[in-house]
């Protein structure tokens, strides 16, 4: 089938510019169930003259839009920087049905902002007509359409596609957890490797936990005043953490960032703060990302700026920039994701001795965000593994084992100077039943090789992809410390490397694997059996990649958004 877009135009620029494109490949099947998410395809080819960019600087973006009977239904931007004259791009994107039956139809534009619609030259304006028929919808279908319209700001890795082609199914949302398994909506069973995000380091549900949590239920879970629960565990957080002697909780790691910061600032009477890895969502680390990405006001001068991890030189060149004025060095101290084709990296204790040292000469605290790290690194911290200890430590994630709780802390003196300047009251730090959760979970932690167990099975997991690796001729390795690892590909290409990273973990999501856009997250729940199904259905997403690459066949196979 041919689409071509609109020819009426928004704006005639002036001058002889050619707006024209043509469009193929759409995968629009004549009739589709109502109400239901389609997983759309199309190939656009640039027929102009002049390069087409997905953020120009006056603002006159290229992108496409989406128009069902004449209505707008999505606009998309390029998925690429740049489309020059005769090449071309191809998007891919879930589409959601309106839920009547009947004729619909459906017109694709390109377009540039504030500019002009294109158009085919010479060809008359079409439009794709589809039938939608009355299916009943399953239960995550449904569910699907409710959180389109009411709260559709949630992790999807299929981007809302239900069932893809060939009868493929992907999970939209969980109906239980328990261990390392969750059931979707459809009673589908799936092996997690994302466990929580990282907050299940036990496993869901874990019957300790509960235990713990339904004794703490005989009592309101925010009381006026401190409980017991609240001293008991900062006590055995100061006696396993070594950076920790004050302690303070907040719910997500966020709030423990945003007060080390806040902790730092105010202690040192200086702004600047260099960090590697991934802080939280709160104002002060997304203020570098700028107010048109964030919301947030840039500043003239910034006042956050990222060195490159384990890269001595990259941080050694911003230290001398900003010395005099340094309040802190915050960071991850292993394995901080650097994006879908980063490769996380492990501790190195010699950088870390660098950082250490580095702040100490400057008058700024060493802050360790340990909120992926905390109780899943081997003895149970960086710190304590590498013996370099920071001035702040960010705890998360694991210490309430999927109850939410989080904790900073740190030098007693730094923190009884500056800890009531920070203006922090959140109405949920006390909670009682996370930290029933917590001491419960620190014992385990503390009398069993949780740590150890997280790293044996990462280290086999690692190991086995990448024997599959070599035998199935696939250029890719698993890569990353044990406790979060991930497929990297070597590719020259981008687009194509892009594209045999999707494939993978797609294939790995329609085998019943959940991983994080790749990442894989062992916890203690984890078992040989998970191991060896995880790696069975690794080697057939490998093979399909393999073969995917040799056909051509990569940008038909794949259904979700591009990672």
């Amino acid at each position: 089938m041919r689409l071509f877009g609109r020819s009426s135009f928004l704006k005639r620029p002036e001058g002889s510019r050619i707006y024209s494109v043509l469009f193929s490949n759409l995968n629009l099947p004549a009739k589709l169930p109502a109400a239901t998410i389609w997983s759309l395809r199309v190939h656009v080819l640039n027929q102009t003259d002049w390069v087409w960019m997905r953020e120009h600087p006056e603002g006159k973006n290229v992108g496409l839009t989406v128009w069902i009977d004449g209505r707008l239904a999505a606009t998309h931007s390029m998925p690429v920087d740049t489309v020059p004259p005769g090449e071309s791009v191809d998007f891919r994107f879930a589409l959601q049905l309106p839920g009547q039956e009947g004729q619909i139809e459906i017109t694709l534009d390109m377009i540039e902002q504030n500019v002009a619609r294109f158009q085919d030259r010479g060809a008359v304006p079409a439009k794709a007509a589809v039938s939608l028929i009355f299916v009943p919808l399953s239960a995550g279908a449904e569910l699907q359409e409710k959180a389109n319209r009411l709260c559709s700001w949630n992790f999807q890795p299929s981007g809302g596609l239900q069932q893809g082609a060939n009868g493929a199914q992907y999970p939209l949302f969980v109906e239980r957890a328990v261990g390392c398994h969750f059931w979707d909506s459809e009673m589908r069973r799936y092996v997690d490797y994302v466990m929580g995000w990282g907050c299940a380091l036990l496993g869901y549900a874990e019957p300790r936990i509960q235990e713990a949590v339904r004794r703490a239920l005989v009592s309101g879970a925010v009381v006026p005043l401190p409980h017991r629960l609240e001293i008991e565990v900062a006590e055995m957080l100061v006696a396993d953490i070594p950076s920790a002697e004050r302690v303070i909780f907040g719910k997500n790691g966020s709030d423990a960032c945003t007060v080390a910061a806040r902790v730092a600032r105010i202690y040192t009477g200086r702004q600047v703060i260099l960090y590697c890895g991934y802080h939280g969502w709160q104002d002060w680390w997304v203020e570098q990302m700028g107010f048109a990405n964030c919301g947030v006001p840039a500043r003239a001068s910034p006042i956050l700026l990222r060195f490159k991890f384990n890269n001595r030189e990259d941080f050694l060149r911003l230290y001398a920039q900003h010395r005099e004025s340094l309040a802190a060095i915050m960071l991850e101290p292993s394995g901080p994701a650097e994006g879908p084709q980063g490769e996380p990296k492990d501790a190195n204790p010699e950088f870390l001795k660098l950082l250490a040292d580095s702040a100490r000469k400057a008058g700024a605290l060493l802050i360790y965000d340990e909120i992926m790290t905390g109780f899943r690194y081997p003895g149970g911290t960086v710190q304590r593994a590498t013996g370099v200890i920071p001035d702040l430590t960010c705890l998360g994630k694991a210490l309430g084992a999927g109850m939410p709780l989080s904790a900073l802390v740190g030098n007693a003196a730094v923190m009884e100077t500056a800890m009531h300047r920070t203006h922090y009251g959140a109405t949920f730090k006390g909670e009682t039943y996370s930290l029933a959760a917590a001491r419960v979970a620190l014992d385990i932690y503390r009398n069993e090789p949780v740590a150890q167990h997280v790293t044996d099975h990462g280290n086999r997991l690692r190991e086995g992809i990448n024997r599959l690796c070599g035998e199935l001729g696939v250029n890719a390795r698993s890569a990353g410390p044990a406790f979060r690892t991930t497929l990297v590909f070597e590719d020259d290409v981008p687009s194509r490397l892009r594209m045999k990273r999707t494939l993978y973990f797609q294939e790995l999501l329609k085998s019943g694997i959940m991983t994080y856009n790749g990442f894989i997250i062992p916890s203690y729940a984890h078992s040989d059996q998970e191991l060896v199904t995880l790696l069975d259905c690794a080697g057939r997403a490998l093979e399909t990649v393999r073969d995917a690459e040799r056909d051509g066949s990569l940008n038909q196979l794949i259904e979700i958004p591009l990672l």
